[in-house]
């Protein structure tokens, strides 16, 4: 809250005001609502189902009803004059391409980070405090690969940085589907935390250039706004599917550590899986070196 009451209080002297020049005025108030409630019905029913049975009326009632508001947003946003979602950007490939790995990556970290924080608290037993200072294990370090990220991205071009930094996360997530119940921070934890690190600026930076590569400067906004939207649906989904499966297999063994485990076990089997399947898209919906333009990471910041 202080960092934030900071930046708070930052922006307004600090921030210059801007207007982007649409010829209207209005809000999408209809596309916003029918997506927002589309997906968060979608998440609800994922994350419940577990609870109340795939087959059950409820489940498939919210799910029948989570495709009716994502339909019902498509078709507004393809009539209205003023859409929150123009689909024209979508004719942009690295745009596309982005957005559909950076969905899988969204999935990824945040599922992991989730499922980590369970493992370590519930079935080793550390504090919230000491959960925190271990994880400096990978936030501390990705600063360090994230330009390293950035300078390859320049030269060599968005997918094969991208390619080999899911495939890094990956391998992080296969050395976790091995953790033990009575793990301990080293050699269990340790060794994926920082491998996790490099994965993840090996992916992000290039995914978050790749996304605006090749937008028109008008257009920034609505890339930028994209892109964080869609990691941000595919976190939210990932740690659904990721409570629905563990939840599957550590509720018929009654929640013991024992089952505890084998539940976050079989979770991050599944990241894992997701994990490939971004690099696979990467390599095969992106071009490579063709599609950054030689001014792309002129105004990129490393994050």
């Amino acid at each position: 809250m202080p960092v934030g009451a900071l930046v708070f209080a930052l922006t307004w002297p600090l921030v210059p005001e801007s207007r982007a020049d649409l010829g209207h005025r209005q809000f999408d108030t209809a596309g916003a609502v029918t997506v927002t409630s589309g997906l968060a019905l979608l998440v609800y029913a994922i994350s419940k189902a577990p609870d109340v049975g795939w087959g059950s009326a409820r489940t498939i009632l919210l799910l029948l009803a989570s495709v009716a508001l994502l339909a019902a947003f498509t078709v507004w946003e393809l009539r209205t004059r003023a859409p929150i979602m123009p689909f024209r950007i979508f004719r942009i490939r690295s745009l596309a391409a982005a957005n559909v790995v950076g969905f899988l990556l969204g999935a990824v970290i945040f599922a992991n980070f989730f499922v980590l924080t369970l493992y370590v608290q519930q079935v080793l037993g550390w504090s919230a405090l000491k959960t925190g200072i271990t994880f400096l294990a990978t936030a501390g370090t990705t600063v360090i690969w994230a330009g390293v990220s950035q300078a390859l991205v320049t030269r060599y071009g968005p997918r094969p940085v991208l390619v080999l930094g899911m495939l890094v996360l990956a391998a992080s997530l296969g050395w976790y589907t091995q953790i033990p119940v009575g793990g301990h921070y080293w050699p269990d934890l340790l060794p994926a935390y920082v491998t996790f690190a490099l994965g993840l600026a090996f992916s992000f930076i290039p995914v978050s250039i790749a996304a605006l590569a090749q937008v028109e400067p008008h257009e920034a906004g609505l890339a930028s706004g994209l892109i964080n939207t869609n990691q941000q649906v595919g976190g939210a989904i990932g740690v659904a599917v990721a409570a629905t499966i563990f939840t599957s297999y550590a509720r018929p063994r009654h929640f013991t550590p024992e089952a505890f485990t084998t539940g976050y076990q079989h979770a991050f089997w599944a990241l894992l899986a997701i994990a490939v399947l971004g690099a696979a898209a990467a390599a095969v919906l992106l071009r490579g070196r063709a599609e950054l333009p030689a001014h792309a990471t002129a105004d990129v910041p490393v994050v």
